[in-house]
């Protein structure tokens, strides 16, 4: 396990400001997610889908995100030290330094933490942030759907920069759409990382996670005891756990085979 996991080499998008240091010590612009492992998030809570929700850009998703992690700082900078600390504890002083690390907490502040009552920050942003129109607001849509996803390649595009494939966890087909991603996976290959929706497709953000297609069966059996260890379910595993699934699935992608 000590070789460097593979990452996609598509540029990053979104979900990469900060450092972790910076996070343990003081507020830092950055994407995070639901990480509290006590949160509660139940079979009511609205699955993801892939919806047509308006036109926007990359700039307007940056800009978005942008206001997110200003609203952290201010209003939640408490909060981003303890998140931290939970991300990273089973993480080593120069893990913490990797700009994927840091990426990857960012994402999961931002789409994937959880306070008691199951609420993201994306959601609370949303609720109290500024006034947002046009094709921003949309962008902030699709923020708001975002999830984690484990793909199985299934196809694979260069031409169309497409990608298909099935969300193993959750047992959907999933499309793609990532013109750096298409170059770096295989048929057989698995790709973790958040998505947020694109017309009819999915569009990976922050930095995906590459596992080859030799490694998957050491996946599988590393996350069935992940989940049978804290006994979830696959499909739960995204909403309810998805920190630990994304550090079980980097150790993996670092394994030697």
């Amino acid at each position: 396990m000590s070789d460097k996991p593979r990452q996609s080499r598509r540029k990053r998008r979104g979900s990469g400001v900060g450092s972790p240091d910076a996070a343990t010590t003081a507020p830092t612009p950055a994407v995070k997610r639901t990480t509290s492992a006590a949160s509660k998030t139940s079979s009511a809570t609205p699955q993801a889908k892939v919806l047509s929700i308006g036109r926007f850009e990359r700039g307007d998703f940056e800009r978005v995100e942008g206001m997110l992690a200003a609203f952290v700082n201010r209003r939640l900078a408490d909060l981003i030290p303890q998140v931290a600390r939970g991300f990273f504890a089973a993480a080593t002083k120069q893990e913490q330094q990797l700009p994927e690390l840091r990426s990857a907490f960012y994402s999961f502040l931002f789409y994937g933490w959880r306070d008691g009552n199951g609420v993201r920050i994306v959601d609370l942003f949303r609720r109290m942030g500024p006034g947002i129109q046009g094709r921003q607001l949309a962008a902030l849509e699709a923020c708001s759907q975002a999830r984690l996803g484990l793909v199985q390649i299934q196809d694979v595009n260069v031409k169309k920069q497409r990608i298909r494939g099935r969300d193993t966890l959750r047992d959907e087909a999933v499309t793609l759409r990532d013109k750096n991603a298409v170059n770096a996976v295989r048929p057989g290959d698995r790709l973790l990382s958040w998505m947020i929706p694109w017309g009819t497709s999915w569009q990976p953000i922050g930095v995906a996670t590459h596992i080859e297609a030799r490694k998957v069966d050491a996946l599988d059996r590393a996350i069935e005891s992940m989940a049978n260890n804290l006994r979830a379910v696959r499909r739960e595993l995204p909403e309810r756990h998805a920190a630990n699934l994304y550090w079980v699935v980097y150790r993996v992608a670092g394994m030697r085979i």
